[in-house]
């Protein structure tokens, strides 16, 4: 009898731990309260073509299916005022103080004021993003031993009605179609070991390039980068004869972000890669941190986010930078 391998990648996955929407202009936005998912493929068929001849079926061209890209419904079991902006565009106001006297379009802590939808015949149809969606991946003992990534690109909402019934919380659909670009895959699907943390935005420290001398250097030496909603942005110089940022000869030149971290007593950051977690390492008195990514471009490719521990949680800045 023949001998056939068995398939060792077998991904059991289940539940709707997280979804995560990224829009163009780097903002990552995550929730927890989503129940379910439905995808339905969106198709093209060229129909099949047959040659018959006298009754008798002499050959045939199959039909031909093209996906086109993927229709999302979203079943979500509470009103998220920033997802919806995202759908279907429109505005949102925030109270500006703990006394519900002033709104304003600044977000803060004390709370959403009030959500505008697009005035009729408006020209605002929501944001283009990326959608990401998690499952949890079990094994036989019932542990999680990782998740699985769904992400779908160039996606699209449509406007959203609202329902409401006695005796039950409102559960919202949204419906979201995606679709490839050229040379774009229509979806894919990534496995991780751990799900992003969804920390509170009044716990994000406030990040900055700092301004001033910088061990000899500047800002715009190191490059021209910038923080935009958890992402290190822009492009990085390679500099050299860095001579005040380090003893060691091979530390003294390559790339280099510098930051500034308002809430760094205490605390920590370290440099992550391709290759694991780095170790952490305590800010200095002024809560400016310099990091060497590497002294060549290769290497500095290995650097995939710096990460700020604050009172113990994890804020993740990943490193999407050009190297110059």
């Amino acid at each position: 009898m023949e001998n056939v391998k068995r398939s060792r990648n077998e991904v059991p996955t289940i539940d709707v731990n997280l979804c995560t929407v990224e829009t163009r202009d780097g903002i990552e936005f995550g929730f927890d309260t989503a129940n379910q998912i439905e995808v339905e493929p969106q198709t093209e068929e060229t129909d099949a073509v047959k040659l018959v001849v006298k009754g008798k079926l002499r050959a045939q061209k199959p039909k031909e299916v093209t996906i086109t890209g993927h229709e999302i419904t979203l079943h979500d079991n509470v009103f998220n005022p920033q997802l919806v902006r995202v759908l279907q565009g429109g505005k949102i106001l925030y109270w500006q103080d703990e006394e519900h006297t002033k709104m304003d379009e600044e977000e803060t802590p004390f709370g959403v004021a009030k959500y505008m939808p697009p005035i009729a015949g408006s020209d605002d149809k929501g944001e283009v993003f990326t959608f990401n969606a998690y499952s949890a991946i079990y094994n036989a003992a019932g542990i999680i031993t990782g998740y699985e990534k769904t992400m779908y690109p160039n996606c699209q909402g449509t406007p959203v009605a609202f329902n409401s019934e006695d005796g039950a919380f409102r559960a919202p659909e949204y419906t979201i179609s995606s679709a490839p670009d050229v040379g774009e895959a229509p979806y894919e699907m990534t496995w991780i070991d751990t799900l992003p943390q969804l920390v509170d935005p009044e716990k994000l420290p406030t990040i900055k390039i700092p301004s001033g001398d910088l061990l000899g250097k500047t800002a715009t030496e190191l490059g021209d980068y910038y923080i935009a909603s958890g992402n290190i942005l822009g492009t990085l110089n390679r500099v050299e004869e860095y001579f005040d940022f380090s003893s060691i000869t091979e530390e003294q030149e390559g790339y280099y972000v510098a930051l500034e971290v308002d809430k760094w007593q205490g605390n920590s950051f370290r440099l992550d890669r391709i290759t694991g977690k780095g170790k952490p390492v305590s800010f200095n008195g002024d809560g400016i941190v310099i990091v060497w990514l590497g002294a060549d471009e290769e290497t500095a490719k290995t650097a995939t986010r710096i990460v700020v521990i604050i009172d113990g949680t994890e804020i993740k800045y990943d490193i999407k930078v050009k190297f110059n």
